[in-house]
């Protein structure tokens, strides 16, 4: 596993960050890049064996609004949402059907996603697995493998390439040949641990 520098891209210093030793955290540098199919590839391969939470966060900023499929209300400073239904387009209808015992998608204000999230945890067990796809919990959480989907070729978002730099795996979509480096993830007792790269391409 690659190791992280020692002050974390983002509000918080490393030391005073949560520490989740069962949380992956998916993120991506770009639109369209595969981060949602890569999380559900995970999720269907851990939950055979695991119960999985699924869990997607969509940061706002004063100058955008993330917003995936009809969730509700678009003027909350934060809202958390359990997807209930696994017949839609939405992400979190697709972390349903690839076997996730639970989902929810969390929306924030980029300065409320902390808060947001602990009061998201407290309503699943302890030691519950959870991989969620986001491109901001880890700015503020420190997770057990932090994962980036990039494609060889393609815009970078300003705000990814620093975060591109700090993930534990690089993952390289090109939308054919799959995701040979899941078989690098697995789930313990003591949480998520990476292997060493043991694919025969598109990781780092």
């Amino acid at each position: 596993m690659k190791s992280r520098p020692n002050t974390c891209v983002g509000e918080l210093p490393e030391a005073t960050m949560i520490q989740e030793h069962n949380l992956v955290i998916i993120g991506g540098s770009g639109r369209n890049v595969g981060k949602t199919e890569f999380v559900c590839r995970l999720i269907a391969r851990l939950s055979t064996t695991n119960t999985i939470y699924g869990l997607k966060i969509s940061a706002i900023y004063p100058d955008e609004g993330i917003f995936h499929g009809n969730h509700g209300r678009s003027d909350v400073h934060s809202a958390i949402f359990e997807e209930t239904r696994a017949d839609t387009g939405k992400d979190t209808s697709r972390m349903l059907r690839a076997g996730a015992a639970r989902v929810f998608y969390l929306r924030s204000e980029d300065k409320g996603i902390l808060s947001a999230y602990r009061r998201w945890r407290r309503r699943v067990p302890a030691d519950a697995a959870i991989v969620c796809e986001s491109n901001s919990l880890a700015m503020y959480v420190r997770p057990a493998i932090y994962i980036m989907i990039t494609k060889a070729a393609g815009v970078v978002k300003p705000r990814a390439q620093k975060m591109l730099e700090q993930a534990d795996m690089v993952v390289f979509s090109d939308g054919k040949s799959g995701f040979g480096d899941l078989c690098r993830l697995h789930f313990t007792a003591g949480g998520f641990v990476l292997d060493s790269d043991k694919t025969e391409g598109g990781a780092r």
